[in-house]
Protein backbone atom coordinates (compact mmCIF):
# COMPACT_ATOMS: atom_id res chain seq x y z
CA UNK A 1 0.00 0.00 0.00
CA UNK A 2 2.51 2.15 0.95
CA UNK A 3 4.69 2.03 -2.68
CA UNK A 4 1.24 2.32 -4.60
CA UNK A 5 0.18 5.55 -2.38
CA UNK A 6 3.88 6.80 -3.26
CA UNK A 7 3.81 6.04 -6.51
CA UNK A 8 0.37 8.13 -7.00
CA UNK A 9 2.14 11.04 -4.74
CA UNK A 10 5.02 11.18 -7.02
CA UNK A 11 2.83 11.82 -10.16
CA UNK A 12 1.77 14.85 -8.62
CA UNK A 13 5.36 16.35 -7.71
CA UNK A 14 7.44 18.07 -9.85
CA UNK A 15 10.13 15.81 -11.01
CA UNK A 16 12.66 19.17 -10.59
CA UNK A 17 12.50 18.52 -7.03
CA UNK A 18 13.63 14.82 -7.30
CA UNK A 19 17.42 13.92 -7.29
CA UNK A 20 18.47 10.20 -7.61
CA UNK A 21 21.61 8.95 -6.48
CA UNK A 22 22.93 5.55 -7.43
CA UNK A 23 26.39 3.89 -7.53
CA UNK A 24 28.65 0.99 -6.18
CA UNK A 25 29.59 3.27 -3.07
CA UNK A 26 29.30 6.40 -1.11
CA UNK A 27 26.11 6.49 -2.04
CA UNK A 28 24.78 6.97 1.57
CA UNK A 29 27.19 9.56 2.05
CA UNK A 30 26.19 11.39 -1.40
CA UNK A 31 22.84 11.83 -0.13
CA UNK A 32 23.82 13.13 3.65
CA UNK A 33 26.39 15.65 1.91
CA UNK A 34 23.68 16.74 -1.01
CA UNK A 35 20.79 17.63 1.73
CA UNK A 36 23.23 20.01 3.64
CA UNK A 37 24.59 21.49 0.18
CA UNK A 38 20.99 22.30 -1.00
CA UNK A 39 19.69 23.11 2.96
CA UNK A 40 21.86 26.29 2.26
CA UNK A 41 19.18 27.94 -0.13
CA UNK A 42 16.11 24.65 -0.25
CA UNK A 43 14.04 23.28 2.34
CA UNK A 44 15.13 19.62 1.65
CA UNK A 45 14.48 16.31 2.57
CA UNK A 46 16.32 12.83 1.65
CA UNK A 47 15.79 8.76 2.44
CA UNK A 48 19.02 9.17 4.74
CA UNK A 49 17.09 11.45 6.76
CA UNK A 50 14.14 9.12 7.10
CA UNK A 51 16.69 6.17 7.91
CA UNK A 52 17.84 8.53 10.62
CA UNK A 53 14.11 9.07 11.77
CA UNK A 54 12.85 5.63 11.84
CA UNK A 55 15.89 3.25 11.99
CA UNK A 56 13.14 -0.05 12.05
CA UNK A 57 11.58 0.59 8.49
CA UNK A 58 12.62 -1.90 6.13
CA UNK A 59 15.10 -0.43 3.28
CA UNK A 60 12.75 -0.91 0.22
CA UNK A 61 10.19 1.40 1.57
CA UNK A 62 12.60 3.68 2.80
CA UNK A 63 12.00 5.63 -0.83
CA UNK A 64 8.31 5.34 -0.87
CA UNK A 65 8.47 6.60 2.45
CA UNK A 66 10.49 9.86 1.78
CA UNK A 67 8.49 10.57 -0.48
CA UNK A 68 5.16 10.27 1.18
CA UNK A 69 6.72 12.71 3.67
CA UNK A 70 7.01 15.45 1.49
CA UNK A 71 4.97 18.56 2.77
CA UNK A 72 3.93 21.63 1.11
CA UNK A 73 7.11 24.25 0.90
CA UNK A 74 9.81 20.78 0.46
CA UNK A 75 11.67 22.12 -2.79
CA UNK A 76 14.10 19.18 -3.33
CA UNK A 77 14.22 15.34 -2.09
CA UNK A 78 17.29 13.47 -2.71
CA UNK A 79 16.99 9.90 -2.80
CA UNK A 80 19.56 6.89 -2.40
CA UNK A 81 18.50 4.68 -5.07
CA UNK A 82 20.98 1.72 -4.45
CA UNK A 83 20.67 -1.66 -6.30
CA UNK A 84 20.74 -5.18 -4.95
CA UNK A 85 19.32 -6.86 -7.67
CA UNK A 86 18.52 -6.91 -11.54
CA UNK A 87 15.10 -4.82 -12.37
CA UNK A 88 15.23 -2.96 -9.29
CA UNK A 89 16.04 0.41 -10.88
CA UNK A 90 13.39 0.05 -12.86
CA UNK A 91 11.41 -0.53 -9.73
CA UNK A 92 12.53 2.84 -8.64
CA UNK A 93 11.93 4.71 -11.90
CA UNK A 94 8.02 3.47 -11.90
CA UNK A 95 7.97 5.36 -8.37
CA UNK A 96 9.73 8.42 -9.61
CA UNK A 97 11.43 10.19 -12.31
CA UNK A 98 14.33 12.45 -11.27
CA UNK A 99 15.52 15.45 -12.95
CA UNK A 100 18.52 15.12 -11.76
CA UNK A 101 21.28 11.79 -11.55
CA UNK A 102 24.08 11.12 -9.67
CA UNK A 103 26.34 8.27 -10.28
CA UNK A 104 29.13 7.96 -7.39
CA UNK A 105 31.69 4.97 -8.67
CA UNK A 106 30.83 1.41 -9.78
CA UNK A 107 34.51 0.34 -10.96
CA UNK A 108 37.03 -1.23 -8.44
CA UNK A 109 40.14 -3.69 -8.57
CA UNK A 110 37.97 -6.54 -7.31
CA UNK A 111 35.01 -6.34 -9.76
CA UNK A 112 36.38 -8.88 -11.85
CA UNK A 113 34.93 -11.45 -8.96
CA UNK A 114 31.55 -9.83 -8.53
CA UNK A 115 29.79 -10.61 -11.97
CA UNK A 116 29.50 -9.00 -14.85
CA UNK A 117 30.44 -5.37 -13.96
CA UNK A 118 29.14 -3.85 -16.98
CA UNK A 119 26.08 -5.78 -16.29
CA UNK A 120 26.22 -3.60 -12.37
CA UNK A 121 26.82 -0.30 -14.68
CA UNK A 122 24.03 -1.10 -17.04
CA UNK A 123 21.58 -1.63 -14.06
CA UNK A 124 23.12 1.73 -12.22
CA UNK A 125 22.78 3.87 -15.68
CA UNK A 126 19.15 3.46 -16.52
CA UNK A 127 18.84 6.32 -14.15
CA UNK A 128 21.00 8.37 -16.51
CA UNK A 129 19.74 7.15 -19.24
CA UNK A 130 15.68 7.82 -17.99
CA UNK A 131 16.85 11.53 -17.61
CA UNK A 132 14.90 14.43 -19.35
CA UNK A 133 16.86 16.58 -21.80
CA UNK A 134 16.36 19.31 -18.99
CA UNK A 135 17.72 16.92 -16.68
CA UNK A 136 20.99 17.15 -15.29
CA UNK A 137 23.87 14.04 -15.06
CA UNK A 138 26.51 14.59 -12.24
CA UNK A 139 29.15 11.92 -12.77
CA UNK A 140 32.32 10.55 -11.35
CA UNK A 141 34.73 11.16 -14.14
CA UNK A 142 37.55 9.23 -12.11
CA UNK A 143 35.19 6.03 -13.00
CA UNK A 144 35.56 4.98 -16.43
CA UNK A 145 32.01 3.08 -16.07
CA UNK A 146 29.96 5.97 -14.63
CA UNK A 147 32.08 8.51 -17.13
CA UNK A 148 30.67 6.19 -20.12
CA UNK A 149 27.15 7.01 -19.18
CA UNK A 150 27.51 10.22 -20.27
CA UNK A 151 26.41 8.71 -23.86
CA UNK A 152 22.93 7.58 -22.76
CA UNK A 153 21.59 11.01 -22.25
CA UNK A 154 20.48 13.56 -23.25
CA UNK A 155 20.90 15.54 -20.55
CA UNK A 156 23.19 18.05 -19.70
CA UNK A 157 26.50 15.95 -17.85
CA UNK A 158 28.69 17.73 -15.22
CA UNK A 159 31.68 15.99 -14.51
CA UNK A 160 33.51 15.54 -10.97
CA UNK A 161 36.96 14.13 -9.89
CA UNK A 162 40.46 15.13 -9.87
CA UNK A 163 41.07 16.11 -13.55
CA UNK A 164 41.49 19.63 -13.74
CA UNK A 165 41.19 19.78 -17.14
CA UNK A 166 38.27 17.36 -17.72
CA UNK A 167 36.13 18.01 -14.67
CA UNK A 168 33.62 20.75 -13.58
CA UNK A 169 34.19 20.23 -10.26
CA UNK A 170 37.44 18.90 -9.34
CA UNK A 171 39.54 17.63 -5.94
CA UNK A 172 43.07 18.97 -5.62
CA UNK A 173 46.10 18.68 -3.09
CA UNK A 174 44.32 15.87 -1.54
CA UNK A 175 45.33 14.59 2.33
CA UNK A 176 44.48 13.38 5.52
CA UNK A 177 45.53 15.69 8.66
CA UNK A 178 44.72 14.37 12.33
CA UNK A 179 42.03 12.02 11.11
CA UNK A 180 41.01 14.36 9.19
CA UNK A 181 40.39 14.92 4.74
CA UNK A 182 41.24 17.67 3.38
CA UNK A 183 41.34 19.10 -0.23
CA UNK A 184 40.86 21.87 -2.32
CA UNK A 185 37.74 22.27 -3.99
CA UNK A 186 37.92 23.98 -7.62
CA UNK A 187 35.21 25.22 -10.09
CA UNK A 188 36.42 27.66 -13.03
CA UNK A 189 38.72 30.38 -11.05
CA UNK A 190 37.54 29.43 -7.32
CA UNK A 191 38.81 27.60 -5.03
CA UNK A 192 38.15 26.84 -1.41
CA UNK A 193 39.90 24.05 1.17
CA UNK A 194 37.72 21.64 2.93
CA UNK A 195 38.47 21.20 6.23
CA UNK A 196 35.85 17.57 6.54
CA UNK A 197 35.01 15.30 9.62
CA UNK A 198 35.59 12.56 6.97
CA UNK A 199 38.56 10.16 6.87
CA UNK A 200 39.79 7.97 3.93
CA UNK A 201 40.68 10.08 0.32
CA UNK A 202 37.56 7.84 -1.39
CA UNK A 203 35.32 10.39 0.91
CA UNK A 204 35.88 13.29 -1.36
CA UNK A 205 34.03 11.48 -4.31
CA UNK A 206 30.51 12.10 -2.29
CA UNK A 207 31.87 15.24 -1.44
CA UNK A 208 32.66 16.52 -4.59
CA UNK A 209 29.07 15.34 -6.01
CA UNK A 210 27.37 17.24 -3.31
CA UNK A 211 29.54 21.00 -4.42
CA UNK A 212 28.52 19.75 -8.04
CA UNK A 213 25.01 19.60 -7.28
CA UNK A 214 25.45 22.59 -5.45
CA UNK A 215 26.91 24.67 -8.05
CA UNK A 216 24.39 23.80 -10.42
CA UNK A 217 21.83 24.89 -7.98
CA UNK A 218 23.43 28.41 -7.99
CA UNK A 219 24.33 28.04 -4.37
CA UNK A 220 27.85 30.22 -3.84
CA UNK A 221 31.12 28.10 -3.14
CA UNK A 222 31.68 29.47 0.08
CA UNK A 223 28.46 28.59 1.50
CA UNK A 224 29.40 24.98 0.16
CA UNK A 225 32.21 24.91 2.13
CA UNK A 226 30.36 25.42 5.14
CA UNK A 227 27.95 22.70 4.55
CA UNK A 228 30.50 20.03 3.73
CA UNK A 229 32.75 21.13 6.73
CA UNK A 230 29.21 20.62 8.98
CA UNK A 231 28.74 17.32 8.38
CA UNK A 232 29.69 13.91 9.63
CA UNK A 233 29.88 10.69 8.64
CA UNK A 234 27.07 8.28 9.69
CA UNK A 235 27.85 6.06 12.69
CA UNK A 236 30.35 3.41 12.23
CA UNK A 237 31.65 4.56 8.89
CA UNK A 238 34.99 5.24 9.43
CA UNK A 239 34.79 6.98 12.71
CA UNK A 240 37.59 7.84 14.77
CA UNK A 241 37.11 7.55 18.09
CA UNK A 242 39.15 8.17 21.70
CA UNK A 243 39.75 4.42 22.77
CA UNK A 244 41.46 2.26 25.61
CA UNK A 245 44.98 3.12 26.93
CA UNK A 246 44.83 6.18 24.71
CA UNK A 247 44.50 4.52 21.16
CA UNK A 248 42.02 5.63 18.54
CA UNK A 249 39.76 3.22 17.32
CA UNK A 250 38.68 3.60 13.72
CA UNK A 251 35.09 2.60 13.80
CA UNK A 252 34.22 1.24 10.60
CA UNK A 253 31.71 -1.76 11.96
CA UNK A 254 28.40 -0.69 9.78
CA UNK A 255 29.31 -3.61 6.80
CA UNK A 256 31.75 -4.53 4.60
CA UNK A 257 32.16 -5.07 0.96
CA UNK A 258 36.03 -5.54 -0.81
CA UNK A 259 36.43 -2.46 -2.01
CA UNK A 260 35.05 -0.56 1.28
CA UNK A 261 37.70 -2.88 2.55
CA UNK A 262 40.28 -2.08 0.77
CA UNK A 263 39.80 1.51 1.08
CA UNK A 264 39.60 1.13 5.24
CA UNK A 265 43.33 -0.69 4.82
CA UNK A 266 44.31 2.01 2.83
CA UNK A 267 42.64 4.81 5.32
CA UNK A 268 44.85 2.98 8.06
CA UNK A 269 47.72 2.82 6.65
CA UNK A 270 47.63 6.62 5.66
CA UNK A 271 46.84 8.09 9.48
CA UNK A 272 49.76 8.80 11.74
CA UNK A 273 50.36 6.08 14.50
CA UNK A 274 52.15 4.36 17.20
CA UNK A 275 51.20 1.24 15.82
CA UNK A 276 48.66 0.41 13.26
CA UNK A 277 46.75 -2.49 13.91
CA UNK A 278 43.52 -4.01 12.07
CA UNK A 279 40.51 -6.26 13.36
CA UNK A 280 38.60 -7.74 10.71
CA UNK A 281 35.71 -9.53 10.11
CA UNK A 282 34.21 -11.92 7.48
CA UNK A 283 32.69 -10.30 3.92
CA UNK A 284 29.52 -11.61 3.53
CA UNK A 285 26.91 -12.31 0.93
CA UNK A 286 30.05 -12.95 -1.88
CA UNK A 287 29.06 -16.50 -2.78
CA UNK A 288 31.20 -18.46 -4.86
CA UNK A 289 33.87 -15.59 -4.74
CA UNK A 290 34.82 -15.18 -1.42
CA UNK A 291 37.50 -17.30 -0.77
CA UNK A 292 39.42 -15.30 -3.87
CA UNK A 293 37.92 -12.07 -2.44
CA UNK A 294 38.99 -12.91 1.26
CA UNK A 295 42.73 -13.72 -0.45
CA UNK A 296 42.83 -10.56 -2.02
CA UNK A 297 42.12 -8.56 1.38
CA UNK A 298 45.58 -10.88 2.65
CA UNK A 299 47.38 -9.21 -0.34
CA UNK A 300 46.66 -5.78 0.61
CA UNK A 301 47.61 -6.32 3.85
CA UNK A 302 50.92 -7.78 2.99
CA UNK A 303 50.78 -4.47 0.60
CA UNK A 304 50.18 -1.74 3.42
CA UNK A 305 51.91 -3.93 6.67
CA UNK A 306 50.22 -3.12 9.45
CA UNK A 307 51.78 -4.08 12.46
CA UNK A 308 49.44 -6.05 13.91
CA UNK A 309 46.15 -8.61 12.50
CA UNK A 310 43.41 -9.99 14.39
CA UNK A 311 40.83 -12.12 12.40
CA UNK A 312 37.71 -12.99 13.20
CA UNK A 313 35.74 -16.29 12.45
CA UNK A 314 34.43 -17.82 9.02
CA UNK A 315 35.82 -17.05 5.70
CA UNK A 316 38.36 -14.49 7.02
CA UNK A 317 40.50 -17.89 7.26
CA UNK A 318 41.42 -17.45 4.04
CA UNK A 319 43.00 -14.38 4.88
CA UNK A 320 45.18 -15.80 7.52
CA UNK A 321 46.03 -18.74 5.10
CA UNK A 322 46.58 -16.51 2.48
CA UNK A 323 48.56 -14.11 4.79
CA UNK A 324 51.09 -17.07 6.05
CA UNK A 325 51.56 -18.36 2.48
CA UNK A 326 52.76 -14.97 1.84
CA UNK A 327 55.28 -15.20 4.55
CA UNK A 328 53.76 -13.32 6.99
CA UNK A 329 55.41 -13.35 10.30
CA UNK A 330 52.53 -15.44 12.17
CA UNK A 331 53.91 -13.17 15.40
CA UNK A 332 51.67 -10.26 14.32
CA UNK A 333 48.71 -12.47 13.84
CA UNK A 334 45.78 -14.06 15.48
CA UNK A 335 42.48 -15.45 14.00
CA UNK A 336 39.96 -17.35 14.23
CA UNK A 337 38.98 -15.15 17.09
CA UNK A 338 35.31 -14.93 18.38
CA UNK A 339 34.51 -11.31 19.46
CA UNK A 340 35.33 -11.60 23.33
CA UNK A 341 38.52 -12.96 22.74
CA UNK A 342 39.29 -10.02 20.14
CA UNK A 343 38.51 -7.26 22.95
CA UNK A 344 40.81 -9.47 25.33
CA UNK A 345 43.37 -9.71 22.92
CA UNK A 346 43.58 -6.13 22.38
CA UNK A 347 43.22 -4.55 25.63
CA UNK A 348 46.60 -6.71 26.36
CA UNK A 349 48.30 -5.16 23.44
CA UNK A 350 46.84 -1.25 23.61
CA UNK A 351 49.26 1.56 23.88
CA UNK A 352 49.33 5.50 23.42
CA UNK A 353 49.18 6.19 19.83
CA UNK A 354 47.96 2.49 18.65
CA UNK A 355 45.25 2.89 16.08
CA UNK A 356 42.87 -0.25 15.48
CA UNK A 357 40.58 0.00 12.12
CA UNK A 358 37.67 -2.38 13.16
CA UNK A 359 35.89 -3.81 10.09
CA UNK A 360 33.38 -6.48 9.18
CA UNK A 361 30.37 -7.71 7.74
CA UNK A 362 27.98 -5.99 9.77
CA UNK A 363 26.22 -9.61 11.11
CA UNK A 364 29.66 -9.98 12.64
CA UNK A 365 28.65 -7.63 15.34
CA UNK A 366 32.29 -6.15 15.51
CA UNK A 367 30.16 -2.71 16.93
CA UNK A 368 30.27 -4.60 19.73
CA UNK A 369 34.31 -4.85 20.25
CA UNK A 370 34.16 -1.02 18.99
CA UNK A 371 32.45 -0.44 22.37
CA UNK A 372 34.05 -2.43 24.32
CA UNK A 373 37.11 -0.53 23.77
CA UNK A 374 35.77 3.17 23.06
CA UNK A 375 33.91 2.25 26.82
CA UNK A 376 37.14 0.94 28.72
CA UNK A 377 39.21 4.05 27.16
CA UNK A 378 41.27 6.20 30.38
Amino acid sequence: MRIFLARQYGKLLPSSKFIGVTGSVGKTTTVIASQAVLMQKYKTISTAQTHAEMPNLDTIFNLPMTILRVRPGIEKIVLEMGIEYKGEMDFYLHLIQPQTAIVTRIANAHSEFLGDVEEIASEKGKLVASLPAAGVAILNFDDPLVKKMAETTKAKVLYFGTNSKECHVWASDIKITNFQLSFGLNYGVESVEIKSHFLGLHQVYPLLAAATLGLEASIPLMKIKKALESIAPPEHRLQPLEGYNNSIVLDDTYNAAPIALDEALDTLSRVSAHRRIAVIGEMRELGEFSEKLHRLIARKIMKEQPDLVFLGIGDTKYIAEELLNLGWNQDRLEYNLKNPEIVNKLLQVLTKGDVVLVKGARANRLDEVVSRLVGLKK
